[in-house]
This record gives C-alpha cells, sequence and structure tokens, in this order.
C-alpha cells in the first residue's frame, strides 16, 4: 500500500518491516556469560516497550524476574543478580544515560541495546557490552521489532526460558498477520475509521497493559493525536463511573485490547463492554490473535502501529515529524543547566 506523502510512505515502511527486524534481531550476540535472578530494562518510550512486553507475558512462566524501569533512581532490591539493560535507540536519551552511570556506580553488570550516539560511545569508553541495532535509520518508535528480539535473546541468555525458539516459530505466522492487518477492509483500517471525531482510550486486558500503552503512545506520535490508556479489570473499580455517568462520554471511544487466555477475565471483560454499550458508548475491540501470551501481544503491538498509521492518513498527517519531543527535551535541558 502507498500513500500521498514521503512521510506517510516512510512510516509504512518502516512498520511493515517490523517482522525482517524482529528475525534479525533474533542473530544478535548478546555478551551475556552467565545467569541472573533479575533483569531490569531501562528505556524511556519505545525503547522501553520491550522491556514492559516481557515482564508481562514472562510474569507466569520464568524464573528470572522481568522489569521495566523509568525512574531516576534504582530500586534497593538490585543486587549481583541484576543484569541491568540500557535501552535508547537514538543513544541520547537523558534519562537512560543517568540510569546507565546508576548502574555502573552500583555495581551491576550492564549491557547497552543502541543504535548510537553518547550511550554508545560512553558504552566503548567504559567497556560495557553492547548489543547495536542495526539496519537503516528509523524512527526510534518504529526499532520495536529489534528491542523485543534483542531483549527476548538477553532474557533468555540471562536464565530465561526459550524466547528465541518461540519467536521464531511464530513469525511465519507474524506475516500472515502483517497481510491481514494491511488489508483495505482489515481491522486497522476500520477502528481507525470508527475512531474518526473521537479521544481514543486504549484498554488492556491484565496481560495486555503494555500493548495497550503501545497503541497510546503511537497514536500520540504517528496520528498526532491526544490518547490515553488504562488496564481493565482495575477500570471496573474506578474509571466506570466516569464513563457512566459523564455527559461528554460519547465523545471519547474505548479500544479494548483482548486475550480470551484466563475465562474470568474474559467474562469480566464481555460485563464491561456490554456496560459500555448500554450507556450509548462506542467501543472499538481488538480480539489478539497467537498461540501463546507473547505472540498475542505482538498482535496487538501490530494492529495498533497500523491504525496509529491509518489515523495520520485519513488526517494528512506528518507521522515522522516530533517537533514537540525536541521542544520538551530543549527546555529540560535548559532546566537540568540550572543552577540549584
Amino acid at each position: 500500500m502507498r500513500f500521498k506523502t514521503d512521510s506517510l510512505n516512510k512510516m509504512n515502511d518502516e512498520i511493515s518491516e517490523f517482522v525482517d527486524d524482529l528475525a534479525e534481531a533474533l542473530e544478535s550476540e548478546t555478551h551475556v556469560r552467565r545467569r541472573y535472578k533479575h533483569v531490569m530494562v531501562c528505556g524511556m518510550g519505545a525503547s522501553a516497550i520491550g522491556g514492559a512486553i516481557f515482564a508481562d507475558s514472562m510474569y507466569y512462566s520464568s524464573k528470572v524476574s522481568v522489569d521495566s524501569c523509568k525512574t531516576m533512581a534504582l530500586p534497593e532490591w538490585v543486587d549481583k543478580d541484576t543484569l541491568f539493560v540500557a535501552c535508547s535507540y537514538s543513544g541520547e536519551t537523558y534519562e537512560t544515560i543517568f540510569m546507565y552511570k546508576l548502574a555502573l556506580d552500583a555495581g551491576l553488570d550492564v549491557i547497552t541495546v543502541t543504535h548510537g550516539g553518547k550511550l554508545r560511545k560512553l558504552s566503548e569508553e567504559i567497556g560495557t557490552p553492547i548489543v547495536p541495532i542495526k539496519g537503516k535509520d528509523m524512527q526510534p518508535r518504529s526499532a520495536i521489532g529489534w528491542f523485543i528480539g534483542i531483549l527476548g535473546a538477553i532474557i533468555e541468555d540471562a536464565g530465561g526460558p526459550g524466547i528465541r525458539h518461540q519467536l521464531r516459530m511464530m513469525l511465519p505466522r507474524l506475516r500472515e498477520y502483517q497481510r491481514e492487518i494491511e488489508s483495505e477492509d482489515g481491522i486497522a483500517w476500520r477502528i481507525a475509521k470508527d475512531l474518526e471525531g473521537h479521544v481514543p482510550v486504549v484498554y488492556g486486558a491484565p496481560d495486555m497493559e503494555a500493548i495497550a500503552v503501545r497503541m497510546k503512545n503511537q497514536l500520540n506520535e504517528n496520528s498526532k493525536i491526544i490518547a490515553f490508556s488504562g488496564v481493565v479489570p482495575e477500570f471496573n473499580h474506578n474509571e466506570v463511573v466516569g464513563w457512566y455517568d459523564d455527559p461528554y462520554r460519547t465523545k471519547f471511544m474505548p479500544v479494548v485490547i483482548c486475550d480470551d487466555r484466563l475465562v474470568e477475565i474474559s467474562k469480566i471483560l464481555k460485563a464491561t463492554l456490554d456496560l459500555l454499550e448500554s450507556r450509548d458508548v462506542p467501543v472499538s475491540v481488538i480480539d489478539t490473535k497467537g498461540e501463546s501470551l507473547l505472540e498475542r501481544m505482538i498482535y496487538g503491538i501490530m494492529v495498533g502501529d497500523h491504525i496509529s498509521l491509518y489515523i495520520a492518513a485519513l488526517h494528512g498527517i506528518d507521522p515522522c515529524n516530533v517537533d514537540p519531543i525536541t521542544d520538551i527535551k530543549s527546555r529540560i535541558r535548559k532546566e537540568l543547566n540550572k543552577p540549584d
């Protein structure tokens, strides 16, 4: 599929190359030489989503705990059995570089995953292992295939389950999902059109919380629209009241990412959807596909990424422009350089 502008076509190519990026990333040398009890993944934005995906997908099945860290301080529980992974596509992310130095000061084993920039230069100077993101330059948010593949390999080598084999086995199915999703009568175009005139609020089943955040982020960056995210069943203990009573509720549209693996959660989701519909709230549902939780999460990423691209196309938006992020980073640098 080709679009009217170079920017839309560039983003389309980057999103469409997700599976190829994932396949290549799985062949990366991780430099992990021992096993750990914990893997802490540090990053911001798209660079953090890979860690969040594995923190959710491995919650029930891994003896190695995975945490996604976004703070500016280390928790007290980190120790010599913690592998710290600093992720930044650009290598220029202030928060990630700050945490990288903090992890070194704490005596942790550190690996960097980056395409270049200051983080790579620091790693080379200090001598910490680097797992490079290869290929042509792309928007950092489009490097999600690289982050999933590299982090999966790192976690496996650190003592986690056989993620490489699991991901390699699903590659043919992911390519088939790609063809389905890109179809003009597919789910992504349908939801993109349904969202016209509404503010999206993306909800995930408990295991899909990271995917809801990813879709929200993509709608913010690619589509240039305000969007929010949340999780069910937590929704039913607070947010439901607003959806039930707020007279402006129909200006918003919940997009619910479902996972039917847990029967009780499926029943709760059905009750939630029934309530929303009873209050005349328009709802879009993404029923995820896949033979494992990780595969269903990746399917959700693929659908959400395409929805964000198609909304940009419908609005004639440049999905590659990130001037607001450049602006806020400039303002942050000024504040950080001010004397206390």
